[in-house]
């Protein structure tokens, strides 16, 4: 028979060892929540825990691999030294940490800035960048300062003072506004470009899609007059969004690429001319006359907005009356008038001879330039190139407008004579040199530009050699004459 003594201290120690060992859920979830949210305290500032402090997964660790060296020349110059993360400041899953000098990457990513034609305004003091896309997505750069050259996770003030070359740059990019897929999509070549590893894609393979074809011709010219019929009565809503819609659907209405070559020639004729002629020279009987998309196009062009029934007349300035929000979808209409109007004068050039209407009455460059100085009551040439000498400010709608003039001059010798009159040289040289520095695009456009210009002055210069070379003979023959008397 044996006795078992137990010590009341000890059994009073076990059972709150128990008591302690299991928590009630409501303590258990408030200790986790209070260890996720603690800061730590490193060299006398609080930061962040490492568990919140991890990087995103999709954003790559510290490489050296596939670095591409600098460019010559860049528009981005950072300060020497780059600000640290705030606290509690949690980066965005679209960010990338890269262990070289910033100054590299600054240049990597203006250079792919130009590449990409996107239109940047840099901030070197805070090393920071606002971009614009051609599709109207604004999207915010920072360059952080990493922790340093010690493994991840480890704490900051035990690590080495890091050399140049194993400095950790972060890379943040933010969407503020637009499309989340075009977004993602830029961001991507951003940050490969800021790593060193980024590739000039060709456009055009982006632009071949593959289109259903449509058994019954007939079905497919009623739908695309359905289409312009409702992008035509979403401009004229009160509804800023409702008009930005119909002139996004007139932009993919005009393109070969999207809409397919018998869409994109009726739509354009729609564009230029008002309406769609047959071959009888009768007007179709589907187009209503107060469809009015050429008279919004052009008020978009001329005048930066879409006025009441396109009131050509009224000379108020309503532009510096409207608000904020008013002025930038202006803005924004004002491009895509831009884009539709140059998809339409594109097919004019390139396809105009496929359009429906009389032999004697095909549609040109020239009674579409007549035409729109008789409605807006200001000639077409001199608002494109006022839009061209603003290429510093606007490169997206220089472009454009490069794009229209290209085409008519392609398709006008009148056009090219009366560009030149306007001084259209000295302002496309200027937009030449903006294009080389910051867009690829301006800079092709306007080479196109200056190549049918310079071919004005090789005609004139052939058609004056000929004339003086008639003269001549003239002068030859009138002499045999008196000889031969």
């Amino acid at each position: 028979h044996t006795h078992t003594h137990t010590h009341p201290e000890r059994c009073s120690n076990m059972n709150s060892s128990k008591l302690n060992q299991q928590p009630s859920s409501d303590d258990s979830m408030d200790t986790k929540r209070v260890r996720a949210v603690t800061p730590v305290m490193v060299d006398g500032e609080p930061r962040l825990s490492s568990a919140i402090m991890r990087p995103s997964p999709l954003a790559k660790r510290p490489s050296a691999e596939l670095k591409m060296p600098p460019p010559d020349s860049t528009n981005w110059t950072v300060a020497t030294e780059l600000r640290e993360v705030p606290s509690f400041y949690p980066l965005e899953k679209s960010s990338r940490f890269i262990r070289d000098a910033p100054d590299n990457i600054a240049s990597r990513i203006s250079d792919a800035c130009r590449l990409m034609s996107v239109q940047a305004t840099y901030d070197d003091a805070l090393a920071t960048a606002d971009l614009v896309t051609e599709e109207h997505v604004e999207i915010h750069l920072t360059l952080w300062r990493g922790a340093g050259s010690g493994a991840e996770g480890t704490d900051a003030s035990a690590a080495p003072e890091p050399s140049e070359e194993s400095k950790i740059t972060i890379v943040e990019a933010q969407r503020r506004k637009g499309c989340a897929v075009v977004f993602h999509r830029y961001c991507r070549n951003l940050l490969d470009a800021a790593q060193g590893c980024f590739e000039v894609k060709d456009d055009s393979a982006i632009k071949q899609f593959h289109r259903v074809e449509v058994e019954n011709k007939d079905d497919e010219g009623e739908n695309s007059l359905l289409a312009i019929e409702i992008a035509a009565s979403l401009l004229k809503k009160d509804r800023m969004d409702a008009r930005r819609l119909g002139m996004e659907s007139l932009c993919l209405l005009t393109d070969p690429s999207k809409a397919g070559m018998e869409t994109a020639l009726l739509a354009s004729q729609i564009v230029l001319f008002g309406s769609v002629q047959e071959e009888s020279g009768d007007e179709a009987d589907f187009i209503p006359d107060e469809l009015g998309i050429r008279e919004a196009i052009l008020s978009l062009v001329q005048f930066g907005r879409l006025g009441e029934y396109c009131d050509f007349e009224s000379d108020d300035e309503e532009e510096e009356n409207a608000s904020g929000v008013e002025a930038e979808f202006n803005e924004v209409l004002h491009n895509l008038a831009l884009a539709v109007l140059a998809n339409a004068l594109e097919v004019l050039e390139a396809h105009g001879n496929k359009m429906a209407a009389p032999e004697d009455a095909k549609p040109s460059a020239n009674s579409f330039l007549q035409e729109s100085k008789e409605i807006s009551k200001r000639e077409l040439l001199s608002t494109l190139l006022n839009v061209l000498g603003k290429a510093e400010s606007k490169p997206h709608d220089a472009c454009l407008s490069a794009q229209c003039l290209k085409s008519l001059f392609q398709a006008s010798k009148e056009a090219k004579g009366r560009a030149r009159d306007l001084n259209a040289k000295q302002i496309v040289m200027t937009a030449l040199d903006v294009g080389k520095r910051t867009h690829v695009k301006l800079e092709n456009e306007t080479t196109n530009i200056m190549k049918e210009l310079t071919k004005v002055d090789v005609d004139e210069g052939t058609a004056t050699a000929r004339g003086s070379n008639q003269d001549l003979e003239g002068g030859d023959d009138s002499e045999d004459e008196g000889s031969s008397r």
